[in-house]
């Protein structure tokens, strides 16, 4: 009995785990992002870089039909953007549903009452894959229902597309996001100084989707490290052990 209580209490966390589409902001936070071409409303295809323009960009994925969490969204960040006041940024929306069509950026535009200063594009293919995968944004369709299943979240992005921030939920605090939006154009990210130096130590390709140890930064950090420590170790620490041991 105990064993296959064990065993069915393993599948449903696995289960659980699987089903899990939180995206893990650690992942991501000072990483680069794939300059992925976009569609806009016109039917052009614009990159993400020239989407940014030089500004920060602050970015959330949704998809049109949404019905619940997506026009949430959209509220959070007006309600969020009447206190940002001076700041220089670009607010970008990018549809997901790989079903639609420029007309529906348009229409989803016209029904959410979306200014035109905010810019709305279609993320398709090995595109949409690469820009998913760099953001540990996670989404799956459920046939019964007709919708997608995603998280909510606010992106902040540096104009050398590197990620810079990252806000979950559907509102979003503006004296925070006005601090996020500042160091994006200074290059720099929302995180402490610990969790940036563990993630220096890994890097996203876009190719295989997935992050790997950078060889070459763990190198640079040992290689300064070895001799600091040597260092340490005739100033202080040789003459601390010989006075331990006479003592002894």
């Amino acid at each position: 009995m105990a064993p296959l209580l064990a065993s069915l209490l393993l599948l449903f966390f696995l289960y659980s785990y699987a089903q899990d589409i939180t995206p893990n902001p650690d992942l991501v936070l000072g990483k680069a992002v794939p300059n992925v071409v976009l569609t806009d409303e016109e039917g052009s295809e614009i990159t993400l870089k020239e989407v940014s323009g030089g500004k920060p960009i602050v970015l959330s994925l949704i998809y049109t039909r949404c019905t619940s969490a997506c026009p949430m969204i959209v509220e959070g960040i007006r309600r969020a953007l009447k206190e940002l006041d001076g700041k220089d940024f670009t607010l970008l929306l990018i549809d997901f549903d790989e079903r639609d069509r420029p007309a529906d950026l348009s229409e989803f535009r016209e029904r959410r009452r979306i200014d035109r200063t905010w810019k709305v594009a279609l993320a398709k293919g090995e595109n949409l894959r690469k820009l998913t995968a760099a953001l540990d944004f996670k989404f799956y369709y459920d046939e019964k229902t007709d919708m997608f299943a995603h998280p909510n979240v606010l992106v902040v992005i540096s104009p050398d597309l590197k990620v810079s921030g990252y806000m979950l939920g559907v509102n979003y605090d503006p004296d925070r996001l006005s601090g996020m939006i500042a160091k994006a154009q200074r290059g720099q990210v929302d995180l402490s100084w610990v969790k940036g130096l563990l993630l220096k130590c890994f890097r996203y390709d876009p190719i295989t989707g997935a992050y790997t140890i950078d060889w070459s930064f763990v190198a640079m950090v040992l290689g300064g490290l070895i001799p600091i420590s040597g260092m340490l170790y005739f100033l202080f620490l040789r003459d601390l052990l010989l006075r331990v041991r006479r003592a002894v």
